[in-house]
């Protein structure tokens, strides 16, 4: 960087191939642009922004859930799908770059110590309806950090038409069983169906870290018309 009274052909701003002048306090300062580096796009490069596009894509489609899922994950400046973004990153993938998808099965909603839903299944019934089956371990008494009241959040993913659906407190742990109507548009395509419980413990009552369950996979499944 220069400085001076005058500029190269007298006082002057603006840019000037690499050269930007600019006047200071009264005084010509003349500065050199560095030279543009080229973004090597490597692969690594390539399937970082790859995995967070997709990521971010996905888990937008599912935000309420998210949100719920990763409240306790949340704070000092990371909001709760910026800790679902970091838990998911390395894990929910199969493949590499350009091959690369999300591996359902190992997507996070959520991340707590609550007991995941057991037994989890999912069935396709006429009129675009989801059928979805889980157990009612509330009442066994080894497992402390369940409550029959617990609710359970469903995510619905549309993998065809990359559309996300949240059932939010339909279903309590207790009920064992229920169903999630959806678009007859969705018919013929396939699903891909995430459920994890809530709390319903008084808020009061709840530990650190048992506001959630982490994430069940209850599989695919292409819904009928």
């Amino acid at each position: 960087m220069g400085k001076g009274n005058q500029g190269l052909y007298g006082s002057y701003k603006g840019r000037v191939g690499n050269v930007v002048g600019s006047v200071r306090n009264g005084i010509q300062v003349l500065s050199i642009r560095p030279a543009s580096m080229r973004n090597p796009r490597t692969d690594a490069q390539q399937n970082t922004r790859m995995r967070f596009a997709m990521l971010g894509q996905f888990l937008s489609k599912l935000r309420s859930a998210v949100r719920t899922g990763f409240e306790s994950e949340s704070g000092d400046g990371i909001s709760a799908v910026n800790a679902a973004l970091r838990e998911n990153f390395k894990k929910a993938f199969t493949g590499d770059y350009p091959d690369l998808a999300l591996d359902f099965s190992k997507v996070s909603l959520s991340k707590g110590d609550l007991v995941i839903p057991t037994g989890m299944a999912v069935e396709s019934l006429a009129g675009a309806v989801l059928s979805l089956l889980w157990n009612d371990n509330s009442n066994n008494s080894l497992l402390l950090n369940s409550n029959a009241q617990d609710t359970l959040i469903v995510g619905i993913y549309n993998d065809e038409s990359e559309q996300g659906w949240v059932s939010y407190g339909e279903f309590r742990r207790a009920d064992a069983a229920g169903t999630v109507e959806l678009p007859d548009s969705w018919a013929g395509q396939t699903l891909h169906v995430m459920a994890y419980f809530r709390s319903g413990a008084e808020t009061k009552k709840i530990k650190d870290g048992y506001n959630v369950s982490n994430t069940v996979y209850a599989g695919s499944v292409t819904l009928q018309a």
